[in-house]
Formats: C-alpha cells, structure tokens, sequence
C-alpha cells in the first residue's frame, strides 16, 4: 500500500514580492500557507506534511499549523540554501516508510483537494507526475541580445505547476545524480529528467496561480472570494 507524505516549500526570499514573505500574507483572514495546508489535509492519502521554513517565518509557520484541527500530521523543517536543498531537506525529514512524495509550493495557495488527489493517482501509476496547463502565448527563445532566435511550437509548449508527485526512490535518486548540488533545479521534475526518469504531467489549473507579485495577492483573494459566493440560481 502507498503511503504518501506532502513537502510544502515555505522558504523563499520573496524578492519579487518586495521582500514581504508572501507564505504568511493574509488572504481572507487566513495565512497562504494555512490554505495550502487546509488543502493538502484534505487529501485521505496525505499521512505527513512538512513544511519548510525559511529564516524569519518560523513563528508564523507554526502559528499557522498550531490552529489547524490535523496539527498532529504538520511538522517543520528549517530550509536550504536553494528551492531544490530545501525541498531535499524536507523529503528527508519524512518518516521512512513515505514512498510517494508530494511537493507543493506554499505560495500557490489556491491548490485544490482534487489536484493534488488527481497527481497522486497519476503518480502511483506512472512514477512522477507534475501539474501543468498548456500555454497559451506564443514563446520565443532570445539570445543574450535579446533577439529572437526562434519561436518554439505552442502546441508542446506547457506551464508546470505544483503539487509534484513522486516515487521517493525516484527522487533520492535523482539527488544522487547530481553531483553539482542540484542548485541550478528550479523544480523537481527537471531533477528526475536529467536522471533519466520519465515524468508525465496532469491537468493543473490557470486558477492555480504562484503569488510572485503584489498584484498576484490581489488575484488570489478575487478568486477566493469567488469560490466562497454561493452559487447562482
């Protein structure tokens, strides 16, 4: 039987954000990573979650999972240097028998319960899937000059998202196989690619968008407060 456990990666520098840790802003009276976690303990399969901290949101981290009703399955882990050593140190701190690993980013707070259900499944099928959407502006690959140097087919082209879901092997594998220290990863899958591990995507959401900006935050509590509307007759 799987066993999964979820890696919320709350250890950003939110230098986009203007320096404001996005991941214990306010939307709607809650912190983004008590809707990420509200989310995630949802999920009937999610035995364990922990969140990674950066330095400065300890204590608003644990404040957050303090008043959660599943604060039992909720531990922390202080973060890297990098996204991807952070993410390595909190699938490290999972209990040992997690074989199945879902990692999400705590400043994408809009996640759903069905997504994250819906890459597990894909997952324990497959091996490692990631949440995607496909694009819908037309890309351009430029030089250092800025100049075009060709336009890539829409038609292949998707934005990856989280939650990420993996085979633990799979990914402490594909640690192994990077001796650089992984510091270049952005996220996890392009770790298994390089591995040589096959990595499938399943149906993201546009509504599952990353705060990145001010302006994101006013996004997500539009789209939150259009989630809480009773629905029309």
């Amino acid at each position: 039987m799987t066993r999964c456990g979820a890696v919320v990666v709350a250890a950003g520098s939110s230098r986009r954000m203007g320096l404001r840790d996005k991941t214990v802003e306010l939307l709607r009276g809650k912190l983004v990573v008590a809707w990420v976690l509200s989310a995630l303990a949802a999920v009937p399969a999610i035995e364990q979650i922990v969140v990674v901290t950066g330095a400065g949101n300890e204590g608003a981290v644990a404040s957050a999972i303090g008043g959660c009703p599943f604060r039992g399955r909720v531990a922390t882990c202080p973060g890297g240097a990098t996204r991807a050593a952070s993410v390595a140190a909190g699938v490290a701190a999972l209990d040992e028998q997690v074989d199945l690993v879902l990692v999400h980013d705590a400043a994408r707070p809009l996640v759903t319960t069905a997504m994250c259900v819906d890459g597990i499944h894909r997952a324990e099928a497959c091996g490692a899937a990631v949440a995607a959407v496909p694009v819908s502006d037309t890309i351009k690959r430029v030089d250092a000059a800025h100049r075009v140097i060709e336009t890539l087919p829409r038609d292949e082209l998707y934005a990856v998202q989280t939650p990420q879901v993996f085979r633990r092997e799979w990914l402490e594998a594909a640690y192994r196989a990077c001796p650089d220290g992984f510091t270049w990863a952005t996220d996890e899958a392009a770790l298994l690619e390089r591995a040589g591990f096959t990595v499938e995507v399943f149906p993201g959401s546009s509504e599952n968008l990353k705060l990145t900006t001010p302006t994101d935050l006013l996004v997500a509590e539009a789209l939150l407060a259009r989630r809480a509307a009773p629905p029309q007759p």
